[in-house]
């Protein structure tokens, strides 16, 4: 985000360029994307210094192909992002306190109604079969029927929360959110009843080890959940580093699924 780049690594931990630093006037890059069909990504980025919240495509070789402006007045913050079929991206938008669904081929943003205020939403999936999607804000978590566009919200089970969870993500039926709203942070799966709306079962994948500092979002790759342990967001400030001794080098974790 700072150096407004995106880098790419290997399992083999070698780290390189994708986007280089400030090229393309690229803003803070928050969620990133790759496209199982073409190895192309997509990316949503912060509104930065000129204002300017997007959504990003580059091909597999990190050159830009399109980009798109958060649709109306007033301010965004393009956050996360997934991807639905070939045709469909949905988008969080945390300082509109909205959610979009943009269409590929017509290149227009739709606004998602939900049934409650959403405060600053955050994590955003679907479903394994593309038909249901879930965002994720302060407040807890959502489902809505992309055919219908009904919207329902997520009960987290008695003496659980669903509040605060940053990466959201679907597997084998389940959902995995990295959680920010429990106090400390941790990474969670969280079963889910067969019709979606009621989790039946919280496992606890990581928490309050040394590991994890200020974690955010992450990827599934085979059965195994990769995540970025200390982002040190909470060390940057208006595109500022607030303390440089603080710096370490980024972890990335891994916590096998199955």
């Amino acid at each position: 985000m700072h150096r407004k780049k995106i880098i790419k690594t290997t399992v083999l931990g070698e780290v390189s360029d994708f986007v280089k630093p400030d090229l393309y006037g690229l803003m803070p890059v928050g969620g990133v994307k790759v496209d199982p069909a073409d190895h192309s990504v997509w990316a949503a980025t912060d509104p930065g210094e000129a204002n300017r919240s997007e959504l990003v495509h580059f091909d597999a070789n990190g050159k830009l192909l399109e980009r798109y402006t958060a649709p109306d007045p007033g301010p965004h913050d393009l956050n996360d992002l997934v991807l639905r079929h070939e045709s469909e991206i949905c988008l969080s938008d945390t300082s509109a306190h909205q959610a979009y669904r943009f269409d590929r081929k017509s290149r227009r943003f739709t606004s998602l109604t939900f049934p409650r205020l959403v405060l600053y939403p955050n994590g955003i999936t679907v479903s394994g079969d593309g038909n249901l999607l879930y965002v994720a804000d302060l407040l807890g978590l959502i489902r809505i029927d992309l055919r219908s566009n009904v919207a329902h919200e997520v009960d987290p089970g008695k003496g659980n929360t669903l509040a605060g969870i940053d990466g959201l993500y679907w597997y084998q039926g389940d959902l995995l959110g990295v959680q920010y709203g429990t106090g400390s942070f941790r990474v969670a799966r969280f079963r889910l009843s067969p019709d979606g709306l009621r989790v039946t079962q919280t496992e606890t994948l990581e928490h309050r080890t040394p590991l994890v500092d200020f974690p955010t979002t992450g990827a599934i790759a085979g059965e195994n959940f990769y995540f970025i342990a200390n982002t040190g967001i909470g060390n940057l400030k208006d595109d500022m580093i607030v303390d440089p001794e603080k710096l370490e080098p980024i972890h990335i974790a891994v916590v096998p699924l199955n």
